[in-house]
């Protein structure tokens, strides 16, 4: 049943990179489409992305007003401390959460706000946990997509967080804040973590990641379509390509003895200059003159999805340092492709789990030969067996906004 419109959602999202963007262009329209009002604020750097054009125009067309878009600054967090250290982290997110305070005191008046989302709580998880709220009375919501402290002990292999005692404590501080109203996570060891303790799990609730690509084109056709000979098999790398997305390591196995040469590798997304550099570099430049590597350098439409996990015959997600998960596995396990993941981290502990692929090291060209090698004798049915939508990690968009529709409505 569609919600009456009285709730104001308030949206803080300052970032538009990697899946920033998306994840809050269709959160925020899905819960105008139930009867929400939302009004977002996010920095002006943003106004260029796809996803932000979308919802200023669902905007403007919106004659009721039920939806607003708020640019307000946010350059003097642009500027903070970047790094990994414990000096970088307490800095950017003491930064963040003054951020937040300082919109919510600015349009606080002129929302009036019910609850303020947070479609990215990490920005400042610890910052909450020390010093509360920047929302003062409001009730909040959080997605949390970062925390750490809790892989050892659920088996997903990751370093030891510095501080981690620390980070466990302040987290759990934030569990106890009597304004958070809910904290959803995606990460779903995190979420089992937490259910052994039946006070800290009424505050918090699994939110698998959505991924919804509709009806898949026909493979052959899919590949025409991307330029991708049809007798060719394909594995994809898709989203911001940057070199954490192991793409070197790949590229480097691809020069490997064994690596089956019928397979061939699909770059999709906005291409970084370190990636550019090793594209263009001596090893690698015939390979893209024979058509074994396929370079599709600019932001992918969503209409453009389906068509690569189409041709798609396995998706690549052997990330370096990456612990969460991401939601390119959600979009291969919807399309029924399976994956080469990384070993470490929730994508590792994930593919082993469900039988998602092979997980693979990255930094050793013969592990990944070995997982490529693997996955490219499977037939198309076996590749289809192994990788199937009916899994509770994975939820179509309609069910994620039913729940956060929920969380929102209190």
């Amino acid at each position: 049943m569609k919600q009456s419109r009285k709730n104001n959602i308030l949206i803080l999202e300052p970032r538009t990179d990697g899946h920033h963007g998306p994840y809050l262009q269709w959160m925020a329209t899905g819960l105008v489409k139930r009867g929400f009002h939302v009004t977002v604020i996010t920095s002006p750097d943003s106004l260029s992305h796809p996803s932000i054009q979308a919802i200023e125009a669902a905007a403007r067309a919106d004659n009721d007003t039920v939806l607003n878009l708020i640019t307000a600054e946010s350059s003097f967090v642009d500027g903070t401390n970047r790094s990994d250290s414990t000096s970088g982290l307490l800095t950017r997110e003491l930064a963040y959460w003054r951020l937040f305070r300082r919109w919510y005191r600015a349009h606080v008046g002129g929302v009036r706000p019910d609850v303020v989302f947070l479609p990215y709580l990490d920005y400042c998880l610890h910052a909450v946990g020390l010093l509360g709220s920047p929302f003062g009375d409001c009730p909040w919501v959080g997605l949390a997509m970062r925390p750490s402290f809790h892989y050892r002990r659920m088996g997903v292999i990751a370093p030891r967080p510095p501080l981690g005692a620390l980070k466990k404590a302040l987290f759990m501080r934030l569990l106890r804040n009597r304004h958070l109203r809910r904290l959803l996570t995606i990460d779903e060891p995190l979420a089992q973590y937490l259910a052994a303790s039946p006070k800290l799990a009424s505050k918090a609730t699994f939110f698998p990641e959505p991924a919804e690509l509709g009806r898949l084109p026909n493979p052959s056709d899919a590949k025409q379509r991307l330029g991708v000979p049809v007798g060719r098999k394909l594995i994809l790398i898709y989203g911001a390509i940057t070199a954490r997305k192991g793409v070197l390591e790949l590229l480097h196995a691809m020069l490997t003895p064994g690596f089956p040469v019928a397979m061939d590798i699909l770059l999709a997304g906005k291409i970084d200059a370190e990636v550019n550099k090793i594209l263009r570099s001596k090893a690698i430049v015939p390979l893209v003159a024979q058509g074994r590597v396929h370079v599709l350098n600019r932001f992918i439409e969503a209409t453009e999805e389906p068509y690569l996990f189409a041709a798609a015959d396995a998706v690549w997600v052997g990330y370096r340092g990456h612990y969460g998960s991401s939601g390119v596995l959600m979009q291969a396990i919807y399309s029924g492709r399976p994956v080469i993941a990384c070993q470490e981290g929730v994508l590792g502990w994930l593919t082993e789990r469900y039988s998602l692929g092979n997980v693979v090291c990255p930094s050793d060209a013969y592990s990944v030969v070995r997982g490529v090698q693997s996955l490219a004798g499977c037939s198309e049915g076996e590749r289809t067996a192994r990788a199937y939508i009916d899994r509770p990690i994975v939820c179509s968009f309609e069910s994620a906004v039913e729940s956060l529709s929920e969380v929102m409505s209190g």
